[in-house]
C-alpha cells in the first residue's frame, strides 16, 4: 500500500446500481466494487487509491487493497485491480464510515483518509436527513445525535458499548 503524505486514503463507492447484481448471482462482488467508476482523475486516484469500500445501503459489502487501475479514455471510466484487504475486511457488515449518500447526490463516489477508520481521528458532520443532527465514526463505532438529542450507537463486531446515565448505574451491552 502507498503511503500519500503519511496517510493511507481510501476511496467509498455506492454500489447500489451493481449490488443487486451480485445478490442475483449474475455479477461477481469485485466487479461491482472495482470497475468502471466514472471520472476519476489521475490525482484523485494518487492521492486515494489506496483502498476502496463498497456500500450498499449504507453498510459495507467489500474492501479491496488497490493494486492497480486501468483507465478507459473513451467512456471515461476507471476500473481498479485489487485484493481482499486483509486491514479493512473487518468493515464488512458495518456502517459505511463515510457520510451517507443523500438523496439527489450524483456521484457515488467519496473520499477519505483511512485514519479516520483506524485511529477515530474524525470530524463530526451533519447529518443530511435531519438538519440539527450530527454523526461521528469513531475507530469503527457510529454515533448519530438527532435533533431531539437522542443518541445511537452502532458498535463493530465485538464491540462493547458503556452507557452511563446521570442518576443511574453502570450499564455494559455487548
Amino acid at each position: 500500500m502507498r503511503l500519500n503524505g503519511g496517510l493511507i486514503k481510501l476511496i467509498v463507492v455506492n454500489v447500489k446500481s451493481t449490488y443487486p447484481s451480485v445478490l442475483a448471482g449474475v455479477m461477481d462482488l469485485d466487479d461491482a466494487t472495482l470497475g468502471d467508476w466514472y471520472q476519476i482523475s489521475e490525482d484523485a486516484i494518487r492521492m486515494y487509491g489506496d483502498v476502496i469500500i463498497g456500500v450498499y445501503k449504507e453498510r459495507v459489502v467489500s474492501a479491496y487493497d488497490i493494486t492497480g487501475h486501468t483507465r478507459d479514455t473513451e467512456r471515461q471510466t476507471v476500473s481498479f485491480d485489487g485484493n481482499e484487504s486483509k486491514e479493512f475486511g473487518y468493515l464488512i457488515g458495518q456502517r459505511s464510515p463515510a457520510s451517507p449518500w443523500t438523496r439527489g447526490q450524483g456521484r457515488p463516489i467519496k473520499y477519505i483518509a483511512t485514519d479516520v477508520v483506524r485511529s477515530g481521528e474524525v470530524d463530526v458532520e451533519d447529518v443530511p436527513e435531519t438538519p440539527e443532527g450530527r454523526r461521528a465514526v469513531v475507530k469503527g463505532y457510529v454515533l448519530t445525535v438527532d435533533a431531539d438529542n437522542i443518541a445511537t450507537v452502532e458498535p463493530p463486531e465485538g464491540g462493547v458499548v458503556t452507557v452511563l446515565a446521570a442518576g443511574s448505574s453502570l450499564l455494559a451491552v455487548e
